[in-house]
């Protein structure tokens, strides 16, 4: 009976921390040695800086105030379900790690979550936008306000969950990159 109770007591914390349709727990980017999602979801492959997840829209040099739309992509064979959540912090300088920018969910595939002292804002799907929008393929649209003062060179980190619809947190594959945008020079 004890090895039954454990099976079914192992079990459910895998069943409870399989799939978090909403809400995953924030600081999980990759960025700033923040870990992945790969710390819930593993057995998996993790492609860290692999193409499987990208950005469209990011601008190369960010006007001050200026908003821009933002999407994440993620493209892996295989992609039953999926999730992800980014960030845009400075890169460097004296606020380096820091928030930089506004980002704004445009509908309800995403959310944000503020997280810490002073507050980073985690971009991250919700339980609509965990399931793909095209065959392997999943889309979150942001919006994302650049910070007021050009102060200095913005990265955005993205970990990316391409999960297999198993209900369980084995075999997901993990993938993270990071883009840059610096201020425009006036």
């Amino acid at each position: 009976m004890g090895l039954a109770l454990s099976l079914l007591f192992a079990g459910g914390l895998l069943a409870r921390n399989a799939v978090l349709p909403e809400n995953p727990p924030p600081a999980h980017t990759g960025g700033f040695g923040e870990p992945t999602c790969q710390v819930c979801h593993f057995g998996g492959p993790t492609d860290e800086g692999g193409d499987a997840v990208s950005f469209a829209g990011v601008p190369a040099t960010y006007e001050p105030g200026r908003t821009y739309r933002i999407t994440v992509i993620l493209a892996r064979p295989g992609t039953r379900l999926a999730g992800f959540q980014l960030a845009a912090r400075f890169a460097d300088g004296p606020r380096a790690g820091q928030q930089a920018g506004e980002l704004r969910p445009v509908d309800e595939r995403a959310a944000i979550t503020e997280h810490g002292a002073p507050p980073i804002a985690y971009a991250h799907h919700t339980r609509a936008g965990t399931v793909p929008t095209a065959p392997d393929t999943a889309r979150w649209v942001l919006e994302w306000t650049a910070p007021r003062e050009a102060a200095g060179t913005v990265v955005f980190h993205v970990a990316a969950n391409s999960a297999d619809g198993d209900n369980s947190p084995l075999g997901d594959a993990i993938v993270a990159a990071s883009l840059e945008s610096r201020p425009a020079s006036r």
